[in-house]
């Protein structure tokens, strides 16, 4: 299977890569719910332990409508600006090795305000359920590995929220699975992206 790729490198220098990434993955969503398809991945090529990286990857089998992403209003906004650098769209390179970046909303159960919001919650269903509330049942001390978080403007709701971003390597190529933001899951969608290294 033929799949297409290309590559936003972000220009300013102290750029906010959380906030910009979750701008691109929002015109990604848009772009999504407008046409009514999936089988959009997306990539950080320059991601490492410490950050996200100045770079997002779209990747699709679907070369027109990859194309038509990339003429994105937006895209091309920053383009103009100078804040964007955007790679033509172009063939995944034969014998790439792959790589799943996947949302893992357990992350989000890790920190404190959810837990709180998760035990009220857990409270309230027992009392409603005659049952006594055993507090020791929720929540988890598992270790977590390594991730990024991507912030992300609702439009619905108005409201700014973190999708928690992990990176794995994948055997094989796992094409069209991802969810609305381009991500792969825990479970369910479980689609991968080429693992292309973008010199800036």
């Amino acid at each position: 299977m033929k799949r297409y790729y290309f590559v936003i490198s972000y220009v300013p220098e102290h750029a906010n890569q959380e906030i910009l990434a979750g701008r691109c993955i929002s015109t990604l969503h848009d772009f999504l719910n407008f046409h009514h398809i999936s089988g959009i991945g997306v990539g950080f090529p320059s991601w490492t332990q410490q950050s996200l990286g100045k770079q997002i990857l779209f990747c699709s089998s679907n070369q027109q409508r990859l194309s038509q992403l990339h003429q994105s209003q937006y895209f091309l906004m920053m383009a103009e600006q100078g804040l964007f650098v955007i790679n033509d769209v172009e063939s995944v390179p034969a014998n790439t090795a792959e790589v799943r970046f996947y949302r893992n909303q357990g992350i989000a159960k890790l920190f404190t305000g959810e837990k709180r919001r998760r035990l009220e919650r857990a409270k309230r269903r027992a009392a409603e359920r005659g049952e006594v509330f055993d507090p020791e049942k929720i929540g988890s001390n598992q270790p977590i590995e390594m991730f990024h978080r991507i912030l992300i403007d609702s439009q619905s709701t108005q409201q700014r929220f973190v999708l928690h971003v992990q990176k794995e390597k994948a055997a094989e190529v796992a094409d069209a699975e991802f969810n609305g933001y381009g991500l792969a899951t825990n479970q369910m969608h479980r689609g991968t992206v080429p693992d292309i290294r973008i010199l800036v």
